[in-house]
């Protein structure tokens, strides 16, 4: 079994697929949002406890502590460039004011799909997928992505380990470091395409005949108060919109 494969991750609250996509994609609407206003600040930070929350339902911790720090250590760097103790037009203000943005708008985010990626079975999402009428053009694409992500991480950790065993390293030769790092990784990507086009092709997906699933999904408790949360969280998103 692959040390990375999706849907290996045990959640003490479960959330059926479809719950999980509408969590993306409101979370990732709200805090890409530019806007400045109370409200959708406020909300901003609900949604980035929110992801906090759910990294520690997978029992996290570390990663969530991670989490945490960077997105305070950004905040912090937000805040010394809105009080002008650094220029934000010299080449030090310009850096941080990158990466103050790029973590701010998109490590929530990102936490987020890595929580979806490693708690959905692939059965589930596509399950899911057939439950809302998406065509096989849009399931397949995505049901792949669930797939090779993780496994190419897994093919990346065996190389980085084949690599040490060889005491080859970043630090004593980078040309042979990247080479024998990169051109391994680059076959696995192909290997691992083939391989996952053989397998869908092995388990009905190019079929037009409707696909039986052993996975059961549905809406329980926590979908319902996920989706009257995520609900509440539109309408406050839009009522900030329309004052700000």
């Amino acid at each position: 079994m692959n040390r990375l494969e999706s849907g290996n991750e045990e959640a003490l609250i479960n959330f059926d697929p479809r719950t999980k996509l509408m969590l993306l994609l409101v979370v990732n609407t709200v805090i890409i949002s530019d806007s400045k206003s109370l409200l959708i600040s406020g909300l901003k930070i609900a949604l980035v406890i929110l992801v906090l929350f759910l990294l520690i339902d997978v029992k996290k911790i570390k990663m969530s502590v991670t989490y945490v720090l960077i997105y305070l250590l950004a905040t912090g760097g937000d805040y010394i460039l809105i009080s002008g103790r650094i220029n934000g037009m010299s080449a030090g203000g310009l850096t941080l004011r990158i990466l103050v943005y790029l973590v701010v708008r998109m490590l929530p985010s990102v936490m987020l799909a890595w929580f979806v990626l490693h708690t959905t079975k692939v059965s589930e999402f596509i399950a899911a997928m057939q439950r809302m009428h998406f065509p096989q053009t849009i399931t397949i694409p995505f049901a792949t992505i669930f797939r090779f992500f993780p496994t190419l991480a897994d093919e990346y950790l065996s190389i980085q380990d084949a690599m040490k065993m060889r005491n080859i390293r970043f630090g004593t030769d980078v040309v042979a470091g990247i080479e024998y790092r990169m051109v391994p990784l680059l076959v696995s990507v192909t290997k691992i395409g083939d391989e996952l086009s053989a397998a869908a092709m092995t388990r009905g997906l190019t079929t037009e005949n409707k696909r039986t699933s052993y996975s059961e999904i549905g809406f329980h408790l926590q979908d319902i108060i996920c989706f009257i949360l995520m609900a509440a969280s539109v309408a406050i998103f839009v009522i900030g919109l329309l004052r700000g």
